[in-house]
């Protein structure tokens, strides 16, 4: 098994401009990490390995929930890296590929952990300047986390000195940025509103075919409106996003944290009103007696997830959150079961494939009014192989009831 450092390289995980993500084990503490290590190239010039470093070091300064953890970070072998907590679940940009299925309470809910994540690194004086789909992962129980905090930002500015090549999707690059002026977490804010925009149209704002078309839409064009997109979503919800794509940076919402309230409320709306609603309803803490409905609710809807009727258990969640829309409990339930009725079922095995047909092939000789001689062995067999199918039950039913 290869190994590097104290740590043992399981698998790769994915390859990029700035280097290789690996599935590693630390033998320190058996714990499984992400490890992605900078480029050779780039981590031969001690400029980018002391940028690397300070940003690094910022990063693991970061502790939010919606923020990805880094657990190390250093050198080994000449080649510099950072050990991260191994993440299962989507980013956005698979869901958004696969133009996920996903109720609108539950987006507005992921875009409000998004600001949650960035507005927090907002305020410890770290800027991402590379926010896209790819860099926000939603794990299986629908949590959020942000990923690759100043990375990006260290290889870019260096690249785009050296070469003139800008790397990295522009889409999502605010004016300011694709300019080349200075920038700030306003920029973040602009491009967290590009990334929301595709994420509730399946869109991107800026669909230029060429990279100067993108940046020049990018710098002079207005995006469509979202709600000519796409006309399911509220209109105060809208409104939102297309604040936050201003082009100037000072009519942009001030913080994301201002960007979080308003998708609070909207969300507190939704859920309330069963996703019929976006305006805001007078709501409150719930009573001891709503949080008791609450438990019940979450209750059958586990018991349901549990059980695979995931139908059922996204009802039971949707009025646990009806009466409390901050129930976290629930919302797992219901990403779950979500993301559970949106995977592919893999196909039967042939074996049960053929258990199937024979199934068919017996019930069709055990029917009424077929010769009792052919129907009773046909009974017979069903009673062992498919003793739980409600028609065999029927059938003998049937038989025993009708005349001898």
């Amino acid at each position: 098994m290869a190994s590097f450092g104290r740590y043992e390289i399981l698998d790769k995980l994915g390859e990029g401009a700035m280097g290789v993500v690996y599935r590693a084990r630390d033998s320190a503490i058996g714990r499984i990490v992400a490890l992605k290590m900078l480029s050779a190239e780039l981590g031969a010039e001690e400029e980018l390995h002391q940028r690397f470093q300070r940003e690094a070091e910022a990063i693991g300064r970061l502790n939010h929930p919606n923020v990805v953890t880094v657990y190390d970070l250093g050198h080994a072998d000449g080649q510099l890296y950072m050990a991260m907590e191994l993440l299962e679940g989507d980013d956005l940009r698979s869901l958004i590929d696969a133009r996920a299925d996903i109720p609108l309470a539950d987006r507005v809910r992921i875009l409000k952990q998004i600001c949650d994540g960035l507005g927090y690194a907002h305020s410890r004086g770290v800027v991402h300047r590379d926010v896209k789909p790819a860099n926000i992962h939603v794990s299986a129980a629908g949590k959020v986390k942000i990923l690759d905090f100043g990375l990006a930002r260290v290889a870019a500015r260096e690249t785009i000195t050296r070469r003139g090549v800008i790397l990295g999707t522009p889409d999502y690059m605010a004016p300011e940025q694709a300019t080349g002026k200075p920038v700030d977490r306003r920029s973040d804010i602009f491009s967290a509103g590009a990334v929301f925009y595709e994420f509730l149209t399946y869109e991107k704002p800026f669909k230029g075919k060429t990279l100067h078309a993108v940046l020049y839409q990018i710098i002079q064009d207005e995006p469509d409106p979202l709600l000519t997109v796409n006309p399911e979503v509220p209109v105060r919800l809208a409104a939102v996003v297309h604040g936050m794509l201003r082009k100037d940076p000072d009519q942009r919402y001030a913080s994301l944290d201002d960007v979080g309230r308003e998708l609070a409320a909207i969300h507190d709306a939704l859920r309330r009103s069963r996703s019929r609603s976006a305006l805001p309803r007078p709501s409150g803490p719930p009573s001891e007696e709503a949080r008791g409905v609450v438990r019940d609710h979450v209750g059958r809807a586990r018991a349901h997830l549990e059980a695979g009727r995931n139908a059922e258990a996204i009802r039971e969640a949707a009025e646990a959150l009806a009466n409390d829309p901050d129930s976290d409990d629930a919302a797992e339930i219901t990403w779950r079961a979500s993301r559970q009725m949106r995977a592919p079922r893999p196909p039967p095995a042939p074996a049960e494939l053929r258990n199937r047909e024979r199934v068919e092939a017996l019930l069709a000789r055990a029917a009424p009014g077929q010769p009792e001689g052919e129907a009773r062995p046909a009974l017979a067999e069903l009673a062992l192989i498919a003793p739980d199918d409600s028609r065999v039950a029927d059938l003998l039913r049937a038989r025993s009831s009708g005349p001898r």
